[in-house]
C-alpha cells in the first residue's frame, strides 16, 4: 500500500531513542524527509541520521532542542524548514516520565513533567498549524499518549498519567479546530512497550502484566511507528481526532 509519504517532511521529537527512534526509522522507510529533536544524546542522535540516510536514501536531519523551552523549540522548527522544507506531519513523542508516588513529587518535578509533555506539545503544534494555515496546505500531527491516560500507572507515575490524559483533550480539541483546514489531529494510546523506560519494570513484574494484556505479549516500537505513519498518511485522510488503542488489549476502547 503506497501510504504516499515520500518527500514529505515529518518532525518527531524525541526521536533519538525508544518508540521515537522507531518511528522516524518507519518513515525514513516511507521515503520521508525526517527530523527529529534530542537533548542529551548527541552520540545516538548523529548516528540515528547517518544510519537513516544510510540504510534509505532519504534526508534525515537531528536537532538539539529542550523540549519545555518556547525558544528551543522555535528555533528547531525553523532549521527544520530551512534544511528540509516546509514541515507536513508532526509527531509530538517527547516525554519524561517521574516515578513515586505522589507524596514524593514536588512542584517542581509536576511542573517539569507538564512543560515537557504538554506545553512542549502545545507550542510545537502551535508553530506547525500556523505555518501550515499561512501555507494553505493540509498536514497531520499525531500525539503519542498512553494507556495510563485513561487507566492511571500501577508502578507510580501520577504526573506522566495526567500528561497524557491532557495530550488526549488537547487531541480532540485541536482536531476540532482545525479540521475542516485540512489539518488532521490524531493521537496513539500504547500499553507496555519493550523500551529502555520499560525494561527494568517489564522484567520485574512480566508475570503479572502478562495476566492484564489479552494478546500475552508486550509490544514492539515497530508496532507502534506502523500505527504512527498511517495515522499521519493519506490512507487516514477520514480520521481524526481519535486516539487509537494500542494496548494489546488492556483498554479494548
Amino acid at each position: 500500500m503506497d501510504l504516499h509519504l515520500k518527500n514529505k517532511v515529518i518532525l518527531v521529537t524525541g526521536g533519538s531513542r525508544g518508540i521515537g527512534r522507531a518511528i522516524c526509522e518507519a518513515f525514513a522507510a516511507e521515503g520521508a524527509l525526517v527530523a527529529f529533536n534530542y537533548v542529551n544524546s548527541q552520540e545516538k542522535a548523529e548516528a540515528l541520521s547517518a544510519y537513516l540516510q544510510d540504510k534509505y536514501g532519504t534526508k534525515a536531519l537531528n536537532v538539539k532542542a529542550d523540549m519545555s523551552k518556547e525558544s528551543e523549540i522555535s528555533a528547531m522548527i525553523t532549521q527544520v524548514e530551512q534544511t528540509l522544507g516546509a514541515i507536513d506531519v508532526l509527531v509530538n513523542n517527547a516525554a519524561v516520565c517521574p516515578s513515586g508516588p505522589i507524596t514524593s513529587y514536588s512542584t517542581e518535578t509536576w511542573n517539569e513533567t507538564f512543560a515537557v509533555n504538554v506545553t512542549g506539545m502545545f507550542i510545537a503544534s502551535r508553530e506547525v498549524v500556523s505555518r501550515l494555515l499561512q501555507q494553505q496546505k493540509g498536514g497531520a500531527i499525531v500525539n503519542i499518549a498512553s494507556q495510563a491516560a485513561f487507566r492511571g500507572s500501577t508502578t507510580g507515575h501520577l504526573p506522566y498519567d495526567s500528561s497524557k490524559g491532557a495530550m488526549v483533550s488537547f487531541t480532540i480539541g485541536l482536531a476540532r479546530e482545525v479540521s475542516a483546514k485540512g489539518i488532521r489531529v490524531n493521537a496513539v494510546a500504547p500499553g507496555l512497550v519493550r523500551t529502555e523506560m520499560v525494561a527494568k519494570t517489564w522484567e520485574e513484574r512480566k508475570e503479572r502484566y502478562l495476566q492484564t494484556i489479552p494478546i500475552q505479549r508486550i509490544a514492539e516500537p515497530q508496532e507502534i511507528a506502523d500505527i504512527v505513519v498511517f495515522l499521519a498518511s493519506e490512507r487516514a485522510g477520514y480520521i481524526t481526532g481519535a486516539t487509537v488503542d494500542a494496548s494489546g488489549g488492556m483498554m479494548m476502547r
